[in-house]
């Protein structure tokens, strides 16, 4: 269970890493290994929290991003996050990985569509 663990935190933090947002591996991943989707959440939550203090302090030290903006977007992130998690603390897990779901299936067709565009093109 242990190396399962270590692999479901290494490529969440690649991920993670890289922008792709780790809890779109790491939240599906604990579902399949029978974690709640309020606790995959919380987990996710958690391991966010330490993953991007180490990665922004390497971005900023790099000279890749913005502090102002990346200031901005952080605190309407911390208000928008406080409230929705006052609004579904009393929802069941069910009804959180459904929206979850059609939130990854909505991404995906979107990205489709990127491709195509892009790609379709080029023929």
């Amino acid at each position: 269970m242990w190396i399962i663990l270590i692999l479901i935190g290494l490529i969440s933090g690649i991920l993670g890493s890289m922008g792709l947002g780790g809890g779109t591996i790491l939240i599906p991943i604990l579902s399949l290994i029978n974690v709640t989707q309020k606790n995959a959440q919380v987990i996710n939550v958690f391991s966010f929290v330490f993953v991007a203090f180490f990665i922004l302090i390497f971005y900023i030290k790099q000279g890749y991003t913005q502090v102002f903006p990346a200031i901005c977007f952080s605190f309407f992130g911390v208000i928008s996050a406080t409230m929705t998690a006052l609004l579904v603390k009393d929802t069941s897990s069910q009804t959180i990985k459904i929206c979850f779901a059609i939130f990854l299936i909505l991404v995906a067709i979107y990205e489709l569509f990127v491709f195509i565009k892009k790609y379709a093109g080029k023929k």
